[in-house]
């Protein structure tokens, strides 16, 4: 009862897709696993129910290998749909980062209303750590506004009067008032949507290795079958050795090592990925990881740390740098936080009183500290308070703080996204491969250039929006190159979705995680490579799997279709065509275990 639940419930799909695939003219994995079940089940049936009909030494029952191949190739079919499904969760978080509610101006009083019933040309307004409802352009106020969702750059970005600001981006401190230009399906946040669901519908299916072998070897298969019937019977009119045996060529082609053959090698390597930090979302991927021919980075956050910290500081005295991280420790921005942090790991404590905070955007902050005039700003700030310049500082790609207290310069602190150790090691590995590596940023050309020929990446292209990135990507595949994209932003997610491969860093956000094919669970970039190698291997395995599972069939149906019982009087029977057709299933899964203790 269980063995025909499993056949003609479970394995319902088979019949349904062979069918169709017959209409079509199209012989698949689903009529090899619809008829070779099929064949097994009802002549255990026909065993069970008309035992006499059939020799003694012929009555063995094989429900439980139809029921186990039904099962085996519907476990790889769900780790494909899983992997699907999880391909289009990512665009719901992403229209998330919406803000629900709105303020806009009404005859000089504030209204809140739904974010979403904007229209073009209404006053909005937005004050510090709110979302931005729309895109739009300043008509008074300035404020620093966090871009990363957009640009991926983790600096704040200062906006004044005549800015453009974008819907979905923080307003970090200050106060605006915008005149909304664009809302709803216009707005760049929905933009970036719509690449997501065009890279979505046009990502090239990849072939499965096992189909198109199976579109040759199914009819085969069916004819060799056939043809074995019609030879013994016609040639010794023996209706039961031509049924046995005609059988017997179907249940060797049983594919139950087929079944197995992909899903039980990508078990194992997302099984062996996982112990080395590796999230294989998408099964498939491991087919096309051999033919890339470019790979993408993006920079903030792949390429470097993705956060700013102290690399270089001529402040030693104690006193000064408590009332530095004392000042610091109450501004909201990424340089301040670095300095707290750099400050912390010296153990100074920010415990002095604080008080006149004044934030001046795009150059720094001061404040009375016990009772000190302290300000930390770039050189622009000093110069205007008319404290003159000790140290003179430059740096390509760092950002540089100078300390004022009462009227001198006592010091500086040099602040960089440090470019991970590992970079130039793996943009290495895929030159040494003949891949060309591309290094595409939203910051500007001079960072872009220094990390660029830093990592030792072959093009640099920077100042690009995702919409650039996008058609960088589109643009390679249209030549025939496969893509290769390294991301981990917001602003990097159509791209990481439209490449071929796409992968996202465990740094990013949980939209380029759910547009990625591959998920890095840990911090270092040298997890591109483990990936890269275990998808190689784990091609080879499933190359190597569907050998063998072949290689038996093909050495195992002549004997089956009876070649060698006019010269030695043998005569394969089910039962022992079901025994190889199991030593098959068991060489693919050891082969596949492999995986498990390769070096990577």
């Amino acid at each position: 009862m269980f063995a025909g639940i499993v056949q003609f419930y479970s394995g319902s799909e088979f019949y349904t897709s062979a069918i169709n695939g017959l209409k079509n003219r199209l012989a698949d994995m689903n009529l090899l696993v619809a008829v070779g079940t099929s064949v097994a089940f009802f002549y255990s049936l026909v065993v069970l129910i008309y035992p006499e009909i059939l020799p003694e030494n012929m009555r063995n029952l094989y429900f439980d290998s139809a029921a186990a191949i039904i099962t085996f190739v519907l476990i790889g079919r769900y780790l494909e749909h899983r992997s699907k499904i999880k391909a289009s969760e990512f665009l719901k978080k992403l229209l998330d980062l919406k803000p629900q509610k709105a303020r806009i101006e009404v005859d000089g009083k504030e209204v809140e209303i739904p974010a979403e019933n904007i229209v073009n040309g209404d006053t909005v307004i937005v004050r510090a750590g709110e979302k931005i409802p729309a895109d739009g352009k300043i008509i008074e106020g300035s404020a620093e506004v966090d871009e990363s969702m957009l640009t991926g750059e983790s600096l704040p970005v200062v906006k004044k009067k005549g800015d453009t600001v974008i819907g979905g981006t923080i307003l970090i401190n200050g106060f605006i008032k915008f005149r909304a230009e664009k809302t709803g399906k216009d707005t760049v946040l929905n933009q970036i949507v719509k690449l997501l669901l065009e890279a979505q519908s046009k990502k090239p299916r990849i072939g499965r290795l096992a189909d198109r072998i199976t579109a040759y070897f199914v009819p085969a298969i069916l004819i060799v079958s056939i043809l074995t019937f019609d030879i013994w019977f016609f040639s010794s009119g023996n209706l039961q050795y031509a049924i046995l045996s005609s059988i017997s060529v179907l249940i060797i082609a049983c594919p139950c090592a087929l079944g197995l053959a992909t899903p039980i090698a990508i078990v194992s390597a997302v099984g062996r990925g996982a112990k080395e930090g590796i999230l294989f979302k998408s099964p498939e991927i491991i087919e096309i990881v051999k033919d890339v021919d470019v790979a993408i980075f993006d920079k903030t956050g792949t390429v470097t740390e993705g956060r700013f910290a102290v690399v270089e500081s001529n402040v030693e005295d104690k006193e000064i740098l408590k009332a530095i991280v004392s000042l610091e420790s109450k501004v909201n921005h990424p340089l301040a936080k670095a300095v707290v942090e750099y400050a912390e790991s010296k153990e100074i404590k920010p415990d002095m009183n604080v008080e006149n905070l004044n934030v001046i955007h795009g150059k720094g902050v001061k404040a009375l500290v016990d009772g000190k005039e302290v300000i930390i700003g770039n050189r622009t700030m000093l110069e205007e308070k008319d404290i003159p310049i000790e140290f003179n500082v430059e740096h390509i790609s760092g950002t540089v703080l100078y300390i004022g207290i009462d009227g001198k310069n006592v010091g500086y602190f040099i602040l960089e996204d440090a470019i991970r150790k590992d970079a130039k090691y793996v943009v290495e590995f895929f030159k040494k491969r003949g891949i060309r590596t591309v290094l595409l940023t939203g910051d500007n050309y001079s960072v872009a250039s220094y990390v660029g020929k830093e990592v030792g990446f072959d093009e640099i292209n920077a100042e690009l929006l995702p919409e650039d990135k996008y058609r960088y990507v589109e643009k390679l595949q249209k030549e025939g190159k496969k893509v290769l994209f390294i991301g981990d932003g917001i602003n990097d997610a159509p791209s990481i979705s439209r490449a071929d491969v796409g992968i996202a860093v465990s740094t990013g956000t949980d939209i380029s995680k759910e547009a990625g094919d591959i998920i890095l669970l840990k911090s270092e970039l040298s997890g591109v490579i483990k990936a890269f190698r275990l998808s190689e291997e784990g091609l080879k395995v499933i190359k190597q799997n569907l050998f063998w599972a072949y290689i038996y069939n093909t050495l195992g149906i002549p004997i089956a279709a009876g070649v060698l019982y006019p010269f030695y009087g043998i005569l394969l029977k089910p039962v022992f065509a079901a025994i190889a057709m199991s030593f098959s299933s068991v060489s693919v899964v050891l082969n596949a275990l492999r995986l498990q203790f390769k070096k990577i």
